[in-house]
């Protein structure tokens, strides 16, 4: 990342309004226009050869229809109008939190089964004797490793896809053996790497 980058990371920090205020985008303008064709491009190559498929863009596709059937007021601020912009930013969102964090996460745990063999092992003892009572590989299958599910738990424990995640406090809370009180509207960062690693602030990591 560039250092406007993360000066723009930054003041989304501090403000959610702030980057709007002064005009900062998230993202370069270069990076907005090739989500933005790629999603317009991808639409349009569709309809016009009228191609059907099960996956995320014709999702958006169906309810941009459904969208434009509705009679909706522009000027109320609670209905959500699905422009070419809100499409590609969706497009943008899923790639970044489907595609890439999985990615990122199948990469390390292929990392840590390479370093530890007898880890390795086990999970391919799991996964054949998996297979051998389902005849498959599919979503119940894999519901039922075990251990896969405490290899993939781990190498999130130790490389978190984030480092830290911001909410937003949505009721009032006191905080355990502190004065502070979390107020609705409050902005909490929560330090999700020192969590799993410090034991100076967390005895149990």
């Amino acid at each position: 990342p560039s250092w406007r980058f993360k000066v723009r990371t930054f003041m989304r920090v501090i403000s959610d309004s702030l980057p709007s205020l002064l005009g900062v985008k998230a993202f370069d303008k270069s990076k907005e226009d090739f989500f933005i064709n790629l999603v317009n491009d991808t639409m349009k190559y569709r309809e016009d050869n009228k191609v059907e498929r099960n996956d995320f863009i014709q999702i958006l596709m169906n309810l941009k229809k459904i969208d434009e059937n509705m009679e909706i007021d522009p000027n109320n601020e609670s209905h959500v109008i699905l422009d070419d912009k809100l499409l590609a930013a969706n497009t943008f969102i899923f790639f970044i939190a489907g595609f890439e964090t999985t990615a990122t996460t199948l990469t390390f745990s292929m990392f840590e089964l390479a370093v530890n063999q007898d880890i390795q092992d086990k999970l391919r003892q799991e996964v054949q004797t998996t297979f051998e009572k389902y005849g498959a590989i599919n979503y119940d299958s894999t519901k039922d490793m075990d251990y896969l599910d405490r290899v993939i738990s781990e190498t999130l424990r130790k490389y978190p896809i984030a480092g830290s995640l911001i909410r937003r406090c949505t009721k009032a809370w006191q905080v355990p053996g502190a004065k502070g009180k979390l107020e609705v509207g409050d902005r909490v960062v929560i330090p999700v790497y020192p969590i799993h690693h410090d034991p100076k602030y967390y005895p149990e990591p």
